[in-house]
C-alpha cells in the first residue's frame, strides 16, 4: 500500500522529470542532498547517503516551522528476507519498488540540480570568447 511519501515522490518526480521543479544541492560532509522549494515556505528535501554497496535515502517534507513528513528507505533486502521462509508469502518488492521510487526521485533531482547539459554548454561558450 502506498503512503503519503511515496504519493508525493511520485508527483515530484513527474514534475522533475517535466522540468517544472528545480532542485538546488545542499552541502552535506558524507552525503548528497538536494531541495526544492515550493510556495508558502514548503521543501522537500532528498539525501542520500552510502557505505559501499549500502544506500540510504532520506526524504523530508518541511515548512518554515519544522519537518512534516519523513522517510527513510533503504536497499538492504536481507532484513526483510531473514523474517521469511519459503512459502511464508513474505516479499521483499513492496521495499525493492519503494527504493527503486526514492532513488528515481534522489537521481532526478541530482539530474536538476547539476544541469549538466547547460553547465556543458555554458563552458563551451565560454572558451569560444577566449577565441
Amino acid at each position: 500500500m502506498s503512503d503519503k511519501s511515496e504519493e508525493l515522490a511520485k508527483q515530484l518526480l513527474e514534475k522533475t522529470e517535466s522540468g517544472k521543479l528545480r532542485w538546488h544541492s545542499m552541502p552535506g560532509g558524507a552525503s548528497e542532498t538536494y531541495r526544492t522549494d515550493l510556495e508558502d515556505g514548503f521543501s522537500f528535501w532528498v539525501k542520500r547517503k552510502a557505505d559501499g554497496d549500502d544506500k540510504v535515502i532520506i526524504f523530508t517534507l518541511t515548512r518554515p516551522e519544522g519537518t512534516v513528513l519523513s522517510k527513510t528507505v533503504d536497499n538492504l533486502v536481507a532484513g526483510q528476507v531473514r523474517f521469511g521462509h519459503a512459502g511464508s508469502g513474505v516479499s521483499v518488492f513492496p521495499k525493492v519498488n519503494q527504493f527503486r521510487l526514492f532513488s528515481d526521485l534522489f537521481h532526478a533531482a541530482r539530474k536538476s540540480a547539476i544541469g549538466k547539459d547547460q553547465t556543458i554548454e555554458k563552458v563551451q561558450q565560454l572558451l569560444e570568447r577566449l577565441g
